[in-house]
């Protein structure tokens, strides 16, 4: 006969042991599928990077971003393909980029230019992106942007980088050698020509009010 004591009524029931296997991530705590690819922009197939631009302006196809991201893709594909067919998709790049992009857009977006995945251009027209130029993943950019260098060379150690999920909004200028971290948020005309720390805020001089003159 066993003399050892149960638990007293009305104690609070010991804890579930946890089983020995659990290796399935509850729905809370998995990963998302965007979270779990970390591929780079080069890494993906052209038809699979243009169905994320789609998507990431609002699946529309008459979205002149979009048509921008899709002859700057284009270009970066065809130098990935073999001769004669990549002489064909230089032609095809050349006449859009020349005359619908840049002169109908207003969008000089350089081939030699690195962006990564899901970039968004909210508006299209007065953008410089030269060559070298680095923009990382799901950046934001808008109308009246300027993404250069301040000297006449056009090094690739003089041209600014931007991280990942940063916000450019209207008249932004990012000039020289410069850093933009991820999370960055650069507000409306700002002239940027220093590093910008990660999840910081830019913001340019307050206009003044000027009183009119007492007659």
């Amino acid at each position: 006969m066993s003399t050892e004591a149960g638990p007293a009524i009305g104690s609070p029931a010991p804890p579930i042991a946890p089983a020995d296997d659990v290796t399935a991530p509850s729905a809370a705590t998995a990963p998302s599928a965007a979270e779990a690819d970390h591929r780079e922009a080069s890494e993906l197939g052209l038809r699979e990077i243009l169905r994320e631009d789609f998507r990431r302006h609002y699946g529309s196809l008459a979205h002149p971003g979009l048509h921008v991201l899709a002859v700057y893709r284009l270009g970066q594909w065809r130098r990935t393909r073999r001769q004669p067919l990549r002489a064909a998709l230089t032609v095809v790049y050349k006449v859009l980029n020349n005359l619908v992009i840049r002169n109908l857009y207003g969008v000089e977006l350089s081939e030699q230019a690195r962006l990564g995945r899901r970039v968004l251009i909210g508006h299209h027209q007065t953008i410089l992106i030269p060559p070298f130029c680095e923009i990382g993943d799901d950046c934001t950019l808008r109308h009246n942007l300027t993404i250069g260098y301040a000297g006449g060379s056009a090094s690739p150690r003089d041209v600014p980088k931007v991280g990942a999920r940063v916000e450019l909004a209207p008249g932004v200028h990012l000039l020289g050698a410069i850093t933009i971290g991820d999370d960055a948020r650069i507000g409306p005309g700002s002239i940027v020509m220093a590093d910008v720390p990660a999840g910081s805020t830019v913001f340019a001089a307050p206009a003044r009010i000027m009183k009119p003159p007492t007659r």
